[in-house]
Parts: C-alpha cells; structure tokens; sequence
C-alpha cells in the first residue's frame, strides 16, 4: 500500500512537471512567432527605407547634374560678354 501511494506520488509530480514543461515550450513557441513576425515587420521597413534612400540619391545625383550644366551655361554666357 505504502508503495503505491509512493509511486502515485511520484507519477503525480512528474506528470506536473511535464505539464509545466509543455506550457513552457509553448510560452516559448508564442514567443519566438512573435519575435519572427517583428523581425519580418523590421526587414520590410529596412527594404522600404533602402528603396527610399536610394531615390534620394538618385533624385540628388539628377539636381547636381543640372545645377553643374546651369553653371556651365552660365560660365558659358558671362564668359563670351
């Protein structure tokens, strides 16, 4: 009798063990689709701020060339007076 209630016992706290490590594993499982979904969220805004950033320059490169071709004419018109 005294052995039973023993193993009982200890098929109880195991059993509460293994429910407190499936509970975990799934905090953990809950935790790492959120930090993926952050990541995911993170790599898009990455990719919109490079495309953005590359149009500046690219918009930049566009003012300089004409800003340098206005000079020219300039230098051009007031060297010929």
């Amino acid at each position: 009798m005294i052995k039973e209630e023993v193993i009982n016992e200890q098929f109880k706290r195991l059993e509460e063990k293994v429910k407190g490590l499936v509970r975990r594993c799934h905090d953990l499982q809950d935790g790492r689709s959120r930090l993926e979904a952050k990541i995911n969220n993170l790599e898009d805004a990455l990719r919109r701020k490079d495309a953005s950033e590359q149009r500046y320059i690219e918009e930049k490169s566009v003012v300089r060339s004409r800003i340098g071709d206005l000079l020219k004419r300039l230098d051009e018109v007031l060297g010929s007076t």
